[in-house]
């Protein structure tokens, strides 16, 4: 440990640490930016009607799983672009890119025919009638807006393996604005259009999702940084091993990623079967932790860039230093935010109730929540840091491992048979993440020792 942190403060480390926090800042701000999108269509839309908030709950809910598998596809393109960055391989940047846009082509047809095509679904499961052809409207729209999202993710990946993070920051600030004004116009209704309740959401929705599209792809074209690149002025032969290695790195990272999220969607349904009071407090902390998360998440987003662009260069010592660097980073970055939660976690839930029942619980597991920070931070990070040494395959099993076959379990014997309640399923995720980080950062050590 000594010897890590001794690795600091040389001149090298500086610079490499410099670097680091100038990608993850303006990554920190896009994660801040591209979080509040789905909080402020849920202000409005439950502003509009029940219905409407309900509708969209459903439909993201629904949304939600593909969309994450299709993210960790499209991460394969940030350490394969930055390795070729490394090699100072301008060839091989720009087949990168254009294999992702095609991949993004690919992959966004079947996941609108499956988005148009889940109504029968809604009906299964036994979703309240009058909202399925909400939530069903709502995702038709969205089938549309895959198009331009997955363009953005092939563009945005690329990009931040050639560390423009500054370039994805604002794109998503200049698209705030317009959800806020599309938002209130397509749900409401004016100036021609009609009110459309929880289906204007996704209107909106897709217009957010184009102009980040269309301001990235401006972006790209025209920076200084891609000079001498011919990025898309003409077309290579697409090659088969290509869009293969994309799957190979990705796919492991889509599913790691989807059973991260259902261990937390999981954890959510078997509090819903509990109290009001106990799901509220639920809600209000997976929220105020979910923001700190995103702190350690960009950081980990400049970790995968710098450690492939080091490993590009044939300089497996300073991509050793950079992931440690990183998941110390992450360390400090945890211990603030865990600092904060537990110094002023009255006001941080005052912002979402005044119910005191709520109150009570959601300050019991905002102290839970404290506590897993420095777990998160170190498992997103270090995780972050293989990837970028394309390693992806043994962390999906580390995931599954970790949340699945030792974190939830234990979490369902503490609540349903320890008494624990609500608590004992926050200490399931507390367990995951602790063993998550404890094996991701085992792996990368063995790897670069």
């Amino acid at each position: 440990m000594k010897k890590h942190l001794a690795q600091f403060f040389t001149p090298s480390a500086k610079a490499e640490s410099n670097q680091l926090i100038k990608l993850a800042i303006p990554a920190i701000l896009a994660q801040l930016a591209q979080m509040s999108f789905g909080v402020i269509d849920t202000i409005m839309a439950g502003q509009y009607s029940a219905d409407a908030l309900a509708a969209v709950a459903i439909g993201v809910s629904i949304f939600n799983p593909i969309i994450v598998f299709i993210i960790g596809i499209f991460l394969a393109l940030s350490p394969i672009t930055s390795q070729y960055n490394g090699e100072e391989n301008k060839h091989g940047v720009k087949r990168a890119f254009q294999t992702g846009v095609i991949m993004s082509l690919i992959l966004a047809l079947p996941s609108a025919i499956i988005l148009v095509s889940l109504e029968p679904l809604m009906w299964a499961i036994g979703i309240t009638e009058e909202i399925i052809p909400l939530a069903s409207g709502y995702l038709s729209v969205l089938a549309w807006g895959v198009f331009p999202l997955y363009f953005f993710f092939a563009l945005r990946f690329c990009n931040e393996g050639m560390f423009a993070t500054k370039a994805i920051m604002y794109c998503s600030i200049i698209a705030l604005p317009f959800n806020v004004a599309c938002n209130y116009w397509f749900i409401n209704g004016g100036w021609g259009v009609p009110a459309m309740g929880a289906i204007g959401v996704a209107w909106a929705t897709l217009v957010v999702w184009s102009i980040m599209a269309i301001s990235l792809v401006i972006y790209t074209l025209t920076s200084a940084r891609y000079h001498g690149f011919n990025l898309f002025n003409t077309w290579l032969k697409p090659r088969l091993e290509d869009y293969t290695e994309i799957l190979k790195i990705g796919t492991p990272m889509g599913i790691g990623l989807g059973l991260e999220v259902a261990l937390f969607g999981a954890v959510g349904l078997m509090i819903g079967r509990y109290s009001v009071p106990d799901i509220a407090g639920h809600q209000i902390a997976i929220n105020i932790s979910a923001l700190a998360y995103t702190l350690s998440l960009g950081l980990s987003i400049a970790v995968t860039a710098r450690v492939g662009y080091h490993i590009g260069r044939k300089d497996p010592e300073q991509a050793r230093q950079t992931g440690f660097m990183g998941i110390w980073f992450g360390v400090f970055i945890s211990l603030f935010t865990a600092t904060c939660m537990v110094l002023f976690h009255q006001h941080f839930i005052a912002v979402f109730t005044s119910d005191e029942l709520v109150f009570a619980v959601a300050s019991q597991l905002i102290i839970l929540a404290a506590i897993f920070q420095l777990s998160d931070a170190v498992q997103v990070n270090a995780s972050g840091a293989l990837r970028g040494m394309k390693d992806t395959k043994i962390p999906m099993y580390i995931c599954m491992v970790a949340y699945w076959l030792i974190g939830f379990p234990i979490g369902y014997v503490l609540a349903e048979f320890g008494g624990w309640g609500v608590q004992g399923y926050w200490i399931a995720i507390i367990c995951g993440l602790t063993i998550s980080a404890a094996l991701m950062t085992h792996r990368f050590n063995k790897l670069t020792h």
